[in-house]
């Protein structure tokens, strides 16, 4: 394959990197990249105000149709554009409305669902979180119990929800919910978007031990839900859950962050002096970082290959290498704070 960018697409990657520096020069002391830091108290109003101003520029969602927002942008224009974002810790993005109901919407939903709820995630008006894990139902998601009983034109929600990010801020809720008790496991579930202001939702607090609030526990008690809320057939939201999006998710952020982290590494190990030499010129150290470069620069190729895939309209396989690329991008991310604590010892 061959990477190089057109001179059109150079001159866009570019302009994509002046306008993440600039957004960064209003990022608080100390920003950080992690959900529990751009979603707490001090992190959150950073977060959106730069969801506002990429959604001004019509960034926010570029590779959505012009109808709901987006600006029909190629899938490898998206990528250009999360690699600058990525590499310079902006933002871009809120990963739940953005990254899960949107997408979701656009290849499922109905036209009333998309005309309401998708214009409002474009201009970055409002945010959602993700009703799914529950107290015995986390990674095994299939066992869920909480209830959803239709009720003429409604469905009568009840149980509980937790491990929900950002629940605390969000709008609205997509979450699964048993509408079929005959049923087990996957079958008999059905997908419902959920207004947070409803009546009977609770919201309680997850907090870290550092006391980092990005968590949170739902508790629905006798919540109405509009049957027009439903996404899909009725008892098959396992479908829509498992619903493959036809749009740019290859990592290629996650690779780029990693490869900034990576730049400031270096740059330390060139500053810092070990028994009269830079920690740069101990050959142990060179060649960790040396293979962490190496290892960037192959899920960064895959990333460009799920997003050429994906401009074949080989979608089935896209699905397919993003999995990887999603496991490939976290192991790569904890290989690299592995080795710098390791460069720094105990400093670290």
């Amino acid at each position: 394959m061959d990477f190089k960018l057109t001179p059109e697409q150079e001159a866009l990657r570019k302009e994509f990197e002046g306008y993440a520096e600039e957004l960064m020069k209003d990022a608080p002391p100390g920003w950080e990249t992690s959900m529990e830091f751009q979603y707490s108290d001090e992190g959150w109003e950073f977060t959106k105000r730069t969801h506002e101003r990429l959604a001004e520029k019509g960034w926010l969602v570029r590779h959505w149709p012009r109808e709901y927002g987006g600006m029909n942008a190629p899938i490898v224009e998206q990528l250009i554009y999360s690699e600058a974002m990525g590499y310079h810790r902006v933002p871009a993005g809120d990963i739940i409305s953005v990254g899960m109901i949107g997408p979701t919407l656009l290849a499922i939903g109905s036209e009333e669902q998309k005309q309401e709820h998708l214009p409002p995630i474009a201009r970055a008006e409002i945010y959602w979180c993700q009703g799914w894990s529950e107290p015995n139902a986390g990674s095994d998601l299939a066992c869920l119990v909480t209830r959803g009983v239709r009720v003429g034109d409604k469905y009568v929600v009840n149980g509980q929800k937790t491990w929900t990010s950002n629940a605390h801020h969000a709008d609205w809720c997509f979450m699964l919910a048993r509408t079929n008790p005959e049923e087990k496991r996957s079958r008999g579930l059905s997908f419902l978007l959920v207004d947070m202001k409803t009546h009977g939702i609770t919201i309680r607090p997850l907090c870290g031990m550092e006391g980092s609030h990005l968590f949170n526990e739902v508790y629905f008690d006798d919540v109405h839900v509009p049957v027009e809320n439903r996404v899909g057939e009725e008892n098959d939201g396992w479908r829509v859950t498992r619903a493959t999006m036809n749009f740019e998710r290859s990592g290629a952020n996650s690779f780029a962050g990693v490869r900034r982290s990576l730049d400031d590494l270096i740059a330390a190990c060139r500053e810092i002096e070990w028994y009269d030499k830079t920690l740069a010129d101990n050959p142990l150290i060179r060649h960790r970082l040396a293979q962490l470069s190496m290892e960037i620069e192959a899920g960064r190729a895959l990333a460009h290959r799920i997003a050429w895939s994906q401009e074949k309209g080989e979608f089935l396989q896209a699905a397919h290498l993003a999995s990887a690329s999603k496991v490939y991008a976290s192991e790569l991310s904890q290989r690299f704070s592995s080795i710098a604590c390791q460069v720094f010892g105990l400093y670290s």
